[in-house]
């Protein structure tokens, strides 16, 4: 039992000894980076309201959300949160996932950080977040944490959509071609 609680810190400190060795990472996202501007954010902010204002009983929503709307979204959040460990964040949506990615920090450690989320819909009209992947620099993530992450994501954006919409039933989410589409209706 106790081994299997010390492996995670075994490779934790793997990673912070390569990392204090100041070596520098050859991998990396060679895709040009989604840009982060306060218009974008402004964007989604004003279409989030505007979709959940007063919607109507049974009334149809569609939500299309962008990469450069999200990533804005999530850059500014960061900014606002003393001692924030996770710098440059992108968001891609492709391939029915959102992938973010960034560096994390850590005193003067940093390294870059990615993560896959695949979205489904649970039976009860509810977003369910599964962390399919995630990794620093060249090491997966274990499994306890990754299960850790699930639950926070899971409980965080299900409030999230609980505070805009209390009686909304999610019937699906497409995510393709650097769009998020969430489509639903109000109960």
């Amino acid at each position: 039992m106790k081994i299997k609680k010390v492996i995670p810190l075994i490779i934790f400190a793997l990673i912070l000894s390569v990392l204090a060795c100041n070596l520098s990472f050859p991998w990396g996202s060679s895709r040009e980076p989604v840009p982060v501007t306060t218009e974008a954010a402004q964007s989604l902010e004003e279409t989030v309201e505007g979709v959940f204002e007063e919607p109507q009983l049974d009334e149809g929503i569609t939500l299309v959300i962008t990469e450069t709307q999200l990533t804005s979204i999530i850059a500014f959040e960061i900014e606002e949160r003393a001692g924030a460990i996770i710098t440059n964040p992108q968001v891609r949506l492709q391939d029915g996932q959102i992938q973010l990615s960034g560096n994390v920090e850590s005193q003067e450690i940093s390294a870059p950080a990615e993560i896959d989320i695949g979205v489904s819909v649970d039976v009860v009209g509810r977003p369910v977040l599964n962390v399919d992947s995630a990794k620093v620099g060249p090491f997966p993530v274990p499994a306890d944490m990754i299960s850790d992450v699930e639950v926070i994501l899971n409980n965080s954006f299900r409030d999230q959509i609980e505070s805009m919409a209390p009686n909304l039933h999610v019937e699906s989410i497409i995510i393709a071609d650097g769009t998020m589409t969430i489509i639903g209706r109000t109960k």
